[in-house]
């Protein structure tokens, strides 16, 4: 999120020229809808806020439901997604699965394979 698309482009280059066959790659991202501050998401608009006033800058987003046609550029394949339900249901419930906190819904995390 805080790379232009050109240095994004070159890192995932780089890494498919690099990386093996088959190695796995873990990283997260932000949606490209929170970079137009469209406000879609739980805790969008604060987190954005803390990013500006923190002089920090967020630059690339990937659309909510693209992630497979970013990955095909560089022949990655998504294997696992994990957005905020997913973590919530994960390690924010209790014993009796009930939600016990929200987490910021703008990030996603994603674990690729390289064809």
């Amino acid at each position: 999120m805080y790379l232009d698309e050109s240095a994004i482009d070159s890192t995932f280059q780089l890494i498919k020229e690099i990386a093996g066959k088959e190695s796995i790659l873990v990283f997260d991202a932000i949606y490209a809808s929170v970079l137009r501050e469209e406000n879609l998401f739980y805790g969008e608009s604060e987190i954005f806020n803390v990013v500006k006033k923190a002089n920090e800058k967020w630059t690339f987003g990937i659309e909510a439901n693209e992630i497979d046609i970013f990955l095909k550029k560089w022949d990655f394949m998504l294997q696992e997604q994990y957005d905020s339900l997913s973590l919530e249901q994960k390690y924010f419930t209790d014993k009796n699965r009930q939600l016990v906190g929200k987490i910021n819904s703008t990030h996603c995390l994603f674990l690729a394979i390289i064809k």
